[in-house]
């Protein structure tokens, strides 16, 4: 695990050093994202120091945990939520949080040699846990008593080898083309069902005198989600890709047809410029709000729980919003993120049953309520029975628009993703990376990250 985590970050590190050279964002995670946090970033120096004061706290001193996140993953609630633990416990939670482009890496660099200087950690359920090495540093929560109440799903993605190790109260969500339903109606627009209709809706909306798409390419995890989308045709053509793709470094994208075909037509619409907005900013994700809600855009590739988060907040856009399966290679099926994001415990930290602890009393009915109520950005919850959730008109309607049940994207059951696959997304764009270089550089990196994990 040591070797695992060191190896993992100084790839990281190097890639990020490489983009801000090239002034390259950094603006979010691979995971759903959210408006801007409150806090401040924190860096790995002042991580080093934390563990001290939480491993000497004295008997008569409260007990703290240290709780590390990307910045965008803690909300108001949850502040909310640790302040009322730490008024029935005295347990004090302490967040440490990361710039979004640079978690992984400074989440490696806390958790390397056997590190208690983080109790507890958050990232993300299912293959991306195995290839980070999560699996490795959490504790094992199968016999915690909140795990009874879990739905099925957020147990078969927070498992591993037969234990379970995250804590979740994220949620399952949908990817596809969110579009401005009310401005279809508007103007006669149907949503498509093969590729050529919905090149053909691009021209349509732009014959309209609007921008098509919100689309920022530089965006480091965003951009990649065109490829993800993909999931429904590569497993089609080959039901066993991923599982030889889990297996071997010998095993490649390069070998499927339909993931070559898929990028091309990815290809077809970053390479038309006026097909969507590209601002270049380092928090293009951000701008993305009052352009949909201006109608300057009026379709963007995203998670459906966005539509909430364009009904709230300082946006509070009157129009309705649905969404629809990108139809790559004319496949009309939608996908899942899986599960999102997860709390693990450190099983090197001093405080694993302070954890624990705090695991039970988020997990209690009034504070999962409290939590829910307070997330409208989340559309399902981990948890059976929670009144408080409530999907969108976007969720509801790729439910419909999905010619099956959406399946979980690639990102979430492969091991091994770039981190640099935005620089592959705008060499596309720019018609100096073709399709097969792309997948040829995803199996260089897989090859390499597979020979780093059996060291």
């Amino acid at each position: 695990m040591k070797q695992k985590l060191r190896i993992f970050a100084s790839f990281v590190i190097a890639l990020i050093m490489l983009a801000g050279c090239a002034g390259s964002a950094q603006p979010a995670p691979t995971n759903p994202p959210a408006p801007p946090a409150e806090s401040q970033a924190t860096a790995v120096p002042e991580i080093a120091a934390a563990p001290e004061t939480v491993a000497e706290a004295k008997p008569e001193n409260p007990i703290s945990i240290t709780l590390m996140a990307s910045q965008n993953w803690i909300k108001e609630v949850d502040r909310e939520l640790f302040q009322k633990f730490q008024d029935k416990t005295g347990i004090e939670v302490k967040t440490l949080l990361t710039p979004d482009g640079g978690y992984e890496t400074l989440l490696g660099s806390a958790l390397s040699g056997g590190s208690n200087a983080i109790d507890i950690f958050m990232g993300g359920v299912g293959i991306a846990a195995v290839s980070s090495g999560v699996t490795e540093v959490a504790v094992d929560l199968s016999t915690e008593p909140w795990v009874a109440n879990l739905e099925n799903w957020a147990v078969t993605a927070n498992t591993y080898d037969g234990k379970l190790l995250g804590f979740s109260t994220w949620g399952v969500d949908y990817e596809g083309i969110l579009y401005n339903k009310t401005y279809f109606q508007e103007n006669g627009l149907k949503v498509p069902k093969t590729w050529d209709e919905f090149i053909a809706l691009l021209e349509q909306v732009a014959a309209l005198g609007k921008i098509p798409l919100y689309e920022g390419i530089n965006g480091t995890w965003h951009t990649a989600s065109w490829f993800y989308c993909a999931t429904p045709a590569i497993i089609k053509e080959d039901p066993d890709l991923f599982e030889r793709l889990n297996a071997s470094k010998d095993n490649k994208y390069t070998e499927s047809a339909a993931a070559i075909k898929a990028l091309g037509q990815i290809q077809q619409v970053l390479s038309e410029k006026r097909y969507y907005t590209n601002d270049g900013q380092a928090e293009d994700w951000f701008g993305s709000y009052p352009s949909l809600t201006n109608r300057e855009t009026v379709m963007m590739l995203t998670y459906s729980a966005y539509a909430a988060e364009l009904k709230s907040g300082d946006y509070n856009s009157q129009d309705e919003w649905g969404m629809f399966p990108v139809p790559l290679c004319d496949e009309t099926i939608g996908v899942s993120n899986g599960g999102g994001i997860s709390k693990y415990i450190n099983k090197n930290s001093r405080n694993v049953e302070a954890c624990k602890e705090f695991l039970r009393f988020l997990a209690e009915p009034e504070n999962l309520e409290a939590y829910y109520a307070g997330r409208s950005d989340l559309i399902t919850s981990s948890f059976k029975g929670v009144k408080s959730v409530k999907p969108t008109t976007a969720t509801t309607d790729m439910q419909l628009n999905s010619s099956e049940t959406p399946i979980i994207m690639l990102l979430r059951t492969v091991l091994f993703w770039a981190p640099d696959q935005y620089k592959l997304m705008q060499g596309m764009a720019e018609k100096s990376v073709t399709p097969v270089q792309y997948l040829e550089s995803i199996d260089e990196y897989r090859a390499e990250m597979f020979e780093a994990s059996e060291e």
